[in-house]
C-alpha cells in the first residue's frame, strides 16, 4: 500500500527502548526464528516467566497485529529504563479494550477473547513479563547505545545532504521506500491513506536484517521500526563499541554501497564491482538495486556486460561527502 510522498515532512530517529523491547518479545512469542538473532532470542525466552509467556504467546502467535498501547511507543522521544517502566505503568485496560474492539469490529477473534474478558489481568501479566525481559536486556542495551548514536548521525547526515532517498531505501525490513513514497505491506484503510502532516519517526530495532514493523494507528505520526545497522557485528564481536567512522559516505550508505559508488566512476561490470568490494555478485546486485532506487546509480547493458554508471545525483553526493 503506497501511503504518500515524502516532501518536507518532519523525520527523526528515536532511541526509544520500549519499541525494541516490544518488538523482541513479539517476535520471540510468535516463534519467528528469522526475526531475532539467536543469542537475543534465547536471552528473551529464558527471561520470560513461564505463565506470562504462555498467555502472551496465545495472543501474539496468531497474527501480525497487536494493540498500539502494547507497543510502548506512546512517547517516541523518551529513552532509558525509566521510559520503559513509565509506559508499562501507564497501560490502561479501557484503552486496550477500545483498540481491540475497534480493530475487530467489536468482536475479538478467539485468540484475543481471554484477554478481552480479563483485560486488567492480561495487562498485569504483560507488564510482569516485559519487566523481566527488560532486566535481562539492560546490559545489552548499554552496549547498543553507541550504535544508536551512530544511527542518529547517519539520519542527520542524510537530512542535511538531501539524501533521504538513499537512507530510506537502505533501512531493510518490510516497509519499502521507492519512487518517492513509502510502501506498506498491509492495507491501513482505517488509519492511513496519506502522510499528510504526520511526523515520521524511525525506530532502530534489535532484529534480523529482513525484519521490521510499523504503526500507522496514530493520526500524528507514522513510526517505522527497522533493523539497527551494525547489530550483527555487535552480537558476534568481542568488542562492544561501535567503531568511529570518519568516512561520511560509508556512514550514510554502509561500506558496501559506498564502495560500489566509488568504483562506479570506472563504469565497471557488476562482477568486477563485486570483486572490488569483496562481496558476492548476488549481494552486489541487491545493493545496486537499492542505489538505483535512490537515483544514485544506473545500469546499462553494453554487449554481454551490464555496466554501472553514476547519475548526476550520485556524482553530487560523492562530491559533497568527499
Amino acid at each position: 500500500m503506497q501511503v504518500g510522498q515524502l516532501d518536507r515532512i518532519p523525520l527523526t530517529v528515536s532511541g526509544q527502548p520500549g519499541a525494541t523491547l516490544f518488538s523482541l518479545v513479539f517476535q520471540v512469542l510468535r516463534r519467528n526464528r528469522h526475526g531475532v538473532p539467536a543469542p537475543l532470542r534465547e536471552l528473551v525466552r529464558n527471561a520470560m516467566p513461564p505463565a506470562g509467556a504462555e498467555g502472551l504467546h496465545t495472543v501474539f502467535a496468531s497474527g501480525v497485529w497487536a494493540p498500539d498501547s502494547l507497543s510502548l511507543t506512546r512517547d517516541l522521544d523518551a529513552s532509558g529504563p525509566s521510559a520503559v517502566l513509565a509506559e508499562l505503568d501507564a497501560l490502561d485496560p479501557e484503552t486496550f479494550l477500545a483498540e481491540l474492539h475497534l480493530q475487530h469490529d467489536n468482536t475479538p477473534p478467539p485468540h484475543w477473547r481471554a484477554a478481552a474478558a480479563r483485560p486488567r489481568a492480561f495487562l498485569s501479566a504483560y507488564r510482569n513479563t516485559l519487566v523481566a525481559v527488560w532486566d535481562a536486556l539492560t546490559p545489552f542495551w548499554k552496549e547498543v547505545a553507541p550504535y544508536l548514536r551512530r544511527e542518529q548521525e547517519r539520519v542527520g547526515l542524510a537530512t542535511v545532504t538531501n539524501s533521504l532517498d538513499a537512507l530510506l531505501g537502505s533501512m531493510g525490513g518490510k516497509v519499502r521506500y521507492a519512487d518517492g513514497a513509502f510502501h506498506l505491506p498491509h492495507p491501513c484503510v482505517g488509519h492511513l491513506t496519506a502522510l499528510g502532516r504526520r511526523r515520521i519517526v524511525l525506530v532502530p530495532l534489535a532484529s534480523h536484517f529482513t525484519s521490521g514493523t510499523y504503526s500507522a494507528e496514530r493520526n500524528d505520526v507514522l513510526w517505522l521500526g527497522y533493523p539497527l545497522p551494525g547489530l550483527a557485528q555487535l552480537i558476534s564481536s568481542s568488542t562492544s563499541t561501535a567503531e568511529a567512522n570518519t568516512d561520511r559516505l560509508a556512514v550514510l550508505l554502509g561500506r558496501a554501497r559506498a564502495g560500489i559508488l566509488r568504483h562506479a566512476h570506472r563504469r565497471p561490470s557488476l562482477s568486477d564491482t563485486a570483486r572490488h568490494v569483496g562481496i558476492s555478485v548476488s549481494t552486489a546486485s541487491y545493493h545496486c538495486d537499492q542505489l538505483a532506487h535512490a537515483g544514485l546509480l544506473v545500469r546499462q547493458r553494453q554487449g554481454q556486460h551490464v555496466r554501472l554508471h553514476l547519475t548526476d545525483k550520485g556524482n553530487a553526493l560523492m562530491d559533497l561527502l568527499a
